[in-house]
């Protein structure tokens, strides 16, 4: 029989997910205690903790509620969107970008810059905004901004 989706990680896998949220960027699992953690394939997504959810189990549904992890090979890659609007509680991996690194990004989608953090995924920010997610090897910043972001830049 097939397995519907939404499904609710392990207790495990949870504090898996959160711990790396913490390590990597410093958001507190704590901050996350409201919602349950749903898993598809290779996705992990934020839904606030309802009863409802197993009314949901019957339906044929594919997507539901904040996408905020891809699986990247071994890798979890935050999303835009989650870091957008849960990225204010990050207290490291953040990177604030210049405007003229901003317009390197636009163009080529990385840039050469040596920064003082461990290689992984980082918050981009400008003066005003977290913008999304990026991703720090040493000696190169490559950017994961959505086009529409970036044409508002």
């Amino acid at each position: 029989m097939e397995t519907k989706f939404p499904q609710k990680v392990s207790e495990e896998e949870r504090k898996e997910v959160l711990g790396y949220l913490e390590e990597r960027f410093g958001i507190s699992a704590s901050y996350f205690e409201k919602y349950d953690i749903l898993r598809g394939v290779s996705n992990f997504w934020l839904f606030p903790k309802t009863t409802y959810l197993e009314i949901l189990k019957n339906l044929q549904i594919q997507t539901v509620g904040l996408l905020f992890l891809r699986k990247v090979s071994k890798y979890l890659k935050p999303t835009s969107v989650f870091l957008q609007r849960f990225g204010y509680l990050a207290k490291k991996n953040i990177v604030s970008l210049s405007e003229e690194i901003i317009l390197i990004l636009k163009e080529k989608n990385k840039v050469e810059i040596t920064l003082d953090l461990e290689p992984g995924y980082v918050i981009l920010k400008n003066n005003h905004w977290i913008l999304g997610c990026g991703l720090y090897l040493p000696g190169k910043l490559f950017s994961y901004l959505e086009p529409k972001v970036l044409k508002n830049l």
